[in-house]
C-alpha cells in the first residue's frame, strides 16, 4: 500500500513532468499572499534553499518563499531554442547525470535531465525523499514569485541574456518583484540601461578595488555592493554605506561567520541555508533597536506596524525596518509630535503653535502619511485641544488625541475624533498632575498607556473609558506602541551638540507592581 508521503512525492513529480512540457509554472499560493508589503530582512536564499533541497529548482524556491528570505537568487542561461532557463553552470555535468551544455541543448532535452540527481549521491538521499527535479524556466519562478508579495527574486544572468530577462519580466508584470545581480559590469549596466527601475546588487570579489567599485556603482546607480566573504571588513563596510549603498556578503553557510559579518554591518547575507541566517536573526534582535542616524531634534514617539517601526524627530519622519536601518525619512513641519498606525497609514499628533500655552493659542492638527512611501495625503485640524496636540491613538473606530497643560493642572484631556476627524468629545482622567500634560498614548492590553514629561517622568494607565487604573514612575514620554503580537515598545532618546538627537525601543510588558516593565 502507497503511503501519504509517497503519494505527495508521486504527486510532485507528475506536477514537475506536466510543468516540464508546458513551460509553464502551477500557481503556489503561500501564507502571506496578498499582503503588498514585501519582506526586507537582509536574507538572500542563494538558489533557493538550496541546502535543503536541490539548487535552482521549485522546491528550493518554494522552500525559501516559506521560510521567508526577502530575496531568493537564481541563476540564468539561454537555450538552444532561445528559452531562459534556469540553471548555474554552463553544463549540466555537476548537477544532472547527463552532461549536456546548456547553450547548445534545446530546452525539450534539458528538461529529459534529473538535476536533483547530484544532490541525492551528496546527501545520502533516496529518490522517494528527493524525487527527481527538472530545470525550470524563468516564467516557472516568477510564477511561483507573483503568488505572494513577501519574497522577492534576484536574477543573475549568467551570459548576455539581460534583454530577454527584461522582456519577460514585463511581459509579465513582474517588475515589482524582480531585481538583478551579478559581477559582469557590462551585465549589471545593461540592465541599468534597459530597466532603471530595477535594483541592482553588484557582486564583487575579496580583493576588489573599493574606490574604484564606489565609482562605478555610483556612475551606473546600483542598489548595493556584495562582496565575497573573505573580504570582508569593517572599514569596507562603513565605506560602502557612507556611499549611500548596501552592503552585502556571498556566499555565507557558516553560522559563526554569518554572526561575524552581521558584527561588521553587513546588511545582506547570500546563503544556501536561509533557515539558519533568519534563525540567528531572530536570535540576534535584541530586546533595544536603536533608529539609524541622528536627528536635528529629539524623538516625539513611535509607532509599528508588521514590518517597520516610524520614529517622529519633531522635524523629521522616518521609516526604519525591525532592526532600525532606515527605509525612509522625510522632512516635515515643527513639530511632529506622537503617532500611530492604522489601515496602512500613519497619524502624527502636530502642534504648529505654543505648547501648553496658558491662553490656548495651540494651533493643534493631525497629518495623514502613507505608511509605505510617507507620501503626506491629508491634514486635519484638531483646534479642540487647546494646548497643543501631542499624542495620538486609535481604538475601534475613534482617533484619541492627547496634549499639552499648562503647570498646575490636576487632570489630564483625551479629545475623541471620528475616523474622519469630526470632534466627539472631551474624556477627562483624574491622573493629578504631570508635567506639561501627556506626549504619547497607546491602546494595548486592553488598557490606555500614557507617557508624561517631569522628574520622574509619569507612566498613566487607565481602562478603555479613562479610568485610572495606575500611576508609576516608568518613563515612555519619547513613545510607547502596542505591538501586533502582544507587549508593547517603549522608546528612550538623547541630544548632544555634537551628535543629534538618536532614538531607541525596547519591548516592555504589563506588570502589575511597576506598570510596564523590560523584558531582560
Amino acid at each position: 500500500m502507497i503511503s501519504n508521503r509517497q503519494f505527495s512525492v508521486l504527486i510532485l513529480t507528475l506536477e514537475l513532468a506536466v510543468r516540464c512540457s508546458l513551460g509553464v509554472a502551477d500557481e503556489f499560493r503561500l501564507e502571506g499572499a496578498g499582503s503588498q508589503t514585501f519582506l526586507q530582512n537582509g536574507v538572500t536564499a542563494h538558489r533557493g534553499n538550496s541546502g535543503e533541497y536541490p539548487e535552482n529548482t521549485m522546491p528550493a524556491f518554494e522552500s525559501a518563499l516559506a521560510q521567508g528570505a526577502d530575496w531568493i537568487e537564481l541563476d540564468l542561461f539561454r537555450s538552444k531554442d532561445g528559452k531562459l532557463v534556469v540553471i548555474h553552470d554552463a553544463t549540466t555535468e555537476r548537477t544532472g547525470e547527463i552532461n549536456l551544455r546548456v547553450t547548445d541543448s534545446t530546452y525539450d532535452e534539458l528538461c529529459k535531465l534529473d538535476v536533483a540527481a547530484a544532490f541525492r549521491r551528496r546527501t545520502g538521499k533516496s529518490i522517494q525523499e528527493c524525487p527527481p527535479q527538472n530545470i525550470p524556466l524563468l516564467d516557472d519562478v516568477l510564477s511561483l514569485v507573483m503568488q505572494q508579495h513577501r519574497t522577492r527574486v534576484s536574477i543573475q544572468p549568467k551570459m548576455d541574456c539581460v534583454s530577454e530577462a527584461v522582456t519577460l519580466v514585463r511581459t509579465m508584470h513582474a517588475e515589482p518583484w524582480v531585481g538583478f545581480n551579478d559581477g559582469d559590469l557590462s551585465l549589471m549596466a545593461k540592465v541599468k540601461q534597459l530597466a532603471p527601475e530595477f535594483p541592482v546588487f553588484w557582486d564583487r570579489g575579496a580583493n576588489t578595488a573599493m574606490d574604484d567599485d564606489l565609482r562605478i556603482a555610483a556612475q551606473h546607480r546600483f542598489t548595493a555592493l556584495v562582496l565575497h566573504h573573505r573580504g570582508v571588513t569593517r572599514d569596507k563596510v562603513q565605506k560602502i554605506k557612507a556611499a549611500g549603498f548596501e552592503v552585502g556578503a556571498w556566499t555565507v553557510n557558516d553560522r559563526e561567520e554569518m554572526k561575524t559579518l552581521l558584527d561588521a554591518g553587513v546588511e545582506r547575507i547570500y546563503t544556501d541555508y536561509p533557515q539558519i541566517l533568519l534563525a540567528l536573526k531572530r536570535e540576534r534582535q535584541s530586546d533595544q533597536v536603536t533608529c539609524e542616524g541622528a536627528y536635528p531634534h529629539h524623538l516625539q514617539g513611535v509607532c509599528v506596524d508588521d514590518a517597520a517601526i516610524f520614529w517622529s524627530f519633531t522635524t523629521t519622519l522616518v521609516k526604519t525596518d525591525l532592526h532600525g536601518r532606515v527605509l525612509k525619512k522625510i522632512p516635515v513641519a515643527n513639530h511632529h509630535g506622537d503617532l500611530c498606525h492604522h489601515d496602512g497609514r500613519i497619524y502624527v499628533a502636530v502642534n504648529l503653535g505654543k505648547f501648553n500655552d496658558p491662553q490656548g493659542n495651540a494651533d493643534s492638527w493631525v497629518y495623514v502619511y502613507d505608511a509605505d512611501t510617507l507620501n503626506k495625503l491629508s491634514q486635519h485640524a484638531t483646534q479642540e485641544v487647546l494646548h497643543g496636540a501631542g499624542g495620538i491613538g486609535f481604538r475601534n473606530g475613534r482617533f484619541y488625541v492627547v496634549g499639552g497643560l499648562p503647570d498646575g493642572v490636576e487632570e489630564n484631556y483625551v479629545y475623541e475624533y471620528d475616523d474622519k476627524f469630526n470632534f466627539l468629545t472631551r474624556r477627562q482622567i483624574k491622573s493629578g498632575n504631570t508635567k506639561m500634560g501627556i506626549q504619547t498614548a497607546t491602546f494595548a492590553d486592553d488598557r490606555w498607556w500614557f507617557g508624561c514629561y517631569g522628574e520622574p517622568k509619569i507612566l498613566l494607565v487607565t481602562d478603555a473609558n479613562f479610568q485610572m487604573l495606575g500611576r508609576y514612575e516608568f518613563d515612555c514620554s519619547l513613545g510607547i506602541a502596542g505591538l501586533p503580537n502582544g507587549g508593547l515598545l517603549a522608546a528612550s532618546g538623547r541630544c548632544s551638540k555634537e551628535q543629534g538627537c538618536t532614538g531607541q525601543v525596547r519591548k516592555v510588558i504589563p506588570d502589575d507592581q511597576l506598570g510596564l516593565r523590560y523584558t531582560d
